[in-house]
């Protein structure tokens, strides 16, 4: 019991120091106006994973002796697993991101491959899976960093946001099965990371 006090202890003062989202430059006004703006994820092989700093290779190399040493699951179980992280990671973290960022955003929506004035990037730069044993849990945490550009001249950058450690949690809507696999939590932490940075965002166009 002590053990497992400890556990939710020490997750809980994580949560609380790693929701940071920082204006490294520019302002948000350039959004005031606008109605619609472009949305595009980045996720390419420059992505690390967990501490260790995996690549995306090692993690899934790492993930397959996982779930194939386990005498419970099967080759099955692995390609199961291997088709959804990629349904996740080319679909759903945008989704969720989407999701998110649009939560109370009233005067402006963002949408994924529309022409619109402005794109906002979403570059992933790290990514923490979490992990799950029954009823205690470990977020997923994901850092990346949030662009806004001028969609005819990506040099001009309207704002840039570090968004380090942003874990997926707080959302009630999303339903517990999402917690339970590594893609799952990952999508939760886009969608929170969304909801953050339409909270700062707001602050200034309101």
């Amino acid at each position: 019991m002590k053990k497992l006090f400890l556990m939710l202890f020490v997750g809980f003062a994580t949560i609380a120091y790693s929701q940071k989202m920082k204006l490294i430059s520019g302002d948000f006004s350039s959004l005031k106006d606008q109605t619609e703006v472009n949305v595009q994820l980045v996720f390419d092989k420059n992505v690390i994973f967990q501490a260790e700093n995996f690549t995306e290779a090692q993690y899934l190399d790492y993930k397959k002796n996982d779930i194939l040493n386990n005498p419970k699951k099967t080759k099955e179980d692995w390609e199961k697993w291997s088709k959804d992280w990629n349904d996740f990671k080319e679909t759903k973290y945008m989704e969720k991101f989407l999701k998110g960022i649009n939560h109370k955003s009233k005067n402006i929506v963002f949408k994924n491959n529309i022409q619109s004035k402005y794109t906002l990037i979403v570059k992933t730069i790290w990514i923490y899976a979490g992990w799950s044993a029954g009823f205690v849990m470990q977020p997923a945490k994901l850092t990346s960093e949030l662009k806004l550009i001028e969609t005819d001249n990506p040099s001009n950058v309207l704002f840039s946001v570090d968004s380090s450690g942003i874990e997926g949690v707080g959302i009630s809507e999303n339903p517990n099965s999402e917690y339970m696999m590594e893609y799952g939590r990952i999508s939760v932490a886009y969608e929170k990371t969304g909801r953050l940075l339409w909270k700062q965002i707001a602050k200034q166009i309101k």
